[in-house]
This record gives C-alpha cells, sequence and structure tokens, in this order.
C-alpha cells in the first residue's frame, strides 16, 4: 500500500475511532492497516536491498572483466616485448655490422675524390 493511501485509510479511521471509541472493528481494522503497511514496508526494503546487491554484483563483475581483460591485454603486450627483445639480442651483431655498413656509405659520400 502506498503512503498517500495508507494516510488516508488511518485518518478516516482515526476520526472514526475518535467518534467511537468503544467500536472494536474500527479498532481491530485500524491495528490491521498498521500490520499491512508495516509488512508492505518491509516488503519494499528487502527489493530495494535485493536491487542494490545485483547491482553492486553486476558492478563487480563488469570491473572483474575489466581487469582481467586489462590484464590479459597487458600479459599480451609483454610477451610481444619480449620477443621482439630476444629477437633484437639474436640480431645485434647484424646490427651492429648494418652500422659500421652505413657509416661507410655516409663517409664515402660525403668524400670528394677531386672531381671539382
Amino acid at each position: 500500500m502506498r503512503t498517500e493511501e495508507f494516510n488516508k485509510c488511518r485518518e478516516f479511521l482515526e476520526g472514526q475511532i475518535m467518534r467511537t471509541p468503544d467500536n472494536k472493528e474500527l479498532i481491530a481494522a485500524y491495528q490491521k492497516l498498521l500490520e499491512l503497511k508495516s509488512i508492505y514496508d518491509t516488503e519494499i526494503h528487502i527489493s530495494m536491498l535485493d536491487k542494490k546487491a545485483r547491482r553492486m554484483e553486476f558492478q563487480q563483475q563488469v570491473q572483474t572483466t575489466v581487469s582481467a581483460t586489462e590484464n590479459h591485454e597487458e600479459g599480451i603486450s609483454t610477451k610481444d616485448d619480449v620477443q621482439n627483445y630476444n629477437q633484437l639480442q639474436l640480431n645485434q651483431n647484424n646490427l651492429m655490422a648494418n652500422q659500421k655498413n652505413w657509416y661507410n656509405y655516409q663517409r664515402i659520400q660525403h668524400h670528394h675524390f677531386g672531381d671539382n
């Protein structure tokens, strides 16, 4: 029962009880109204808590999924970096030879053999 409806019923019953305080049926109806409102409020509160718990579980699952994805991607990146480093180490001698050849080529290009 919504609060507005409850308040209208409560006010009506309280008014009737004030007019005829000896009417046990009105008092019983008033007590039943309070019990039903209490049950309704408890169920609404439990429902809100369940909804909040489900939302928190969903957010936790999303965060876990995002973290797992980031860790997986980071693991792939690290693995690729290690493979690239190892490949560079294997080719280090070749790179040094290429660098020496490049320097020799540059010296030849800038050396004038008296053609001027």
